[in-house]
């Protein structure tokens, strides 16, 4: 991943945390993140009074030091991170539509896998067995069928519509409410490779380094609806972060479909009563394509590219990826995946052994 200056401003002023619409306001004032930053350096932050706080004025003084920003270029090229702004060419459509776009945007992974047909499935962290089986199932048909499943990476619903997707034949999405770069849940560090290594994409509007913190979430939400044409909602009780993300829907727009559930659990509650206000109905995929006219929707060809590999362990998926991008150091290979040097060296042997990686010189390797 190779980056211009203007992406390391741009990545350096989500640091204000401040909101989406005011730092559209500040990009649009100073044309440029660049022009920010140089502003700041030579004032101190007194030409952004008007837009932030001095607290994250002073957010943005430490880290426009030196060497902060040195370990934030490091932490995004490690985890392979994308940086861009809503101006860009490759920025999704779908998003610059809603209320409160996000100004900039991290990602890792394949941003053309947003150009497909897009469904989100949500729902809560504690379903109950029976529903996880059927968003697994759901999500899977639809991958099938060519849709561009999205959620959120929360245990429960959110891991159970990846992993169906995964199993399908189209890439999944995941909006991240923490930095690319942190693991959270830290159970599901597995299933954010798999993401990546099978073509998908992780998406966030947190830096690098930013914890998972509660208020992020709701935030996040818009995203995940505003991504998609429909909004799928498992299970959930009324009063719960997924009921924020079908407000979003509605505010914005979209379709929203309640999966029956057990009644009389009170993990469905949200789902009944969302039926009642109007929600459609449905119990499978073929429902939802069929009230979509999406029976023929195709799949986004970067899924079908990764589909002839050759069956591979998590950990070989997820070297593949990184080597997919560009040649690293064995160094720099075990940073990114976390691995000890004698499992890196065995799954790197097995790649090469599959034909699917080239050992270099100096110990450094690439995608053949």
């Amino acid at each position: 991943m190779r980056y211009t200056r203007e992406d390391g401003c741009k990545a350096w002023l989500t640091y204000a945390q401040a909101k989406a619409s005011v730092l559209c306001q500040i990009l649009e004032e100073f044309r440029s993140a660049e022009n920010v930053y140089d502003q700041l350096l030579k004032d101190k932050g007194k030409a952004l009074k008007p837009y932030l706080s001095q607290a994250q004025i002073d957010l943005l003084l430490e880290k426009a030091k030196p060497q902060p920003m040195h370990e934030m270029m490091l932490t995004m090229q490690r985890h392979q991170m994308g940086v861009i702004g809503i101006d860009a060419h490759n920025y999704p459509d779908s998003l610059r539509m809603i209320p409160d776009p996000p100004a900039i945007l991290f990602y890792r992974g394949e941003l053309d896998c947003l150009m497909g047909k897009c469904i989100a499935i949500v729902g809560t962290r504690k379903a109950a067995p029976n529903t996880i089986e059927a968003t697994q199932r759901i999500a899977r048909d639809l991958s099938n069928a060519g849709v561009t499943v999205v959620s959120g990476l929360a245990m429960g619903i959110d891991s159970a519509a990846h992993q169906g997707c995964l199993e399908g034949t189209s890439p999944t999405v995941a909006l991240l409410g923490c930095g690319i770069d942190i693991d959270y849940p830290s159970s599901n560090h597995n299933l954010k490779e798999r993401i990546v290594a099978s073509g998908g994409l992780l998406l966030s509007e947190y830096p690098p380094g930013t914890p998972g913190m509660p208020w992020h979430f709701p935030v996040r939400n818009r995203m995940i609806s505003g991504l998609c044409r429909a909004v799928v909602m498992m299970e959930a009780q009324i009063r719960s972060g997924t009921m924020t993300t079908v407000s979003h829907a509605l505010d914005q727009g979209k379709d929203v479909y309640a999966y029956p559930g057990n009644i009389g659990s009170e993990w469905a509650e949200g789902a009944h009563q969302l039926l009642r206000e109007g929600a459609s109905y449905f119990t499978s995929a073929e429902d939802i394509l069929e009230n979509l006219n999406w029976v023929n929707a195709k799949p986004v060809p970067t899924r079908q590219e990764k589909s002839s590999l050759p069956p591979m362990s998590d950990g070989q998926r997820t070297i593949y990826s990184l080597l997919s991008q560009r040649e690293m150091s064995f160094d720099e290979l075990a940073n990114a995946t976390g691995f000890d040097a004698p499992g890196l060296s065995g799954e790197l042997t097995m790649l090469t052994i599959l034909g699917l990686i080239r050992s270099l010189p100096g110990k450094t390797y690439g995608k053949v």
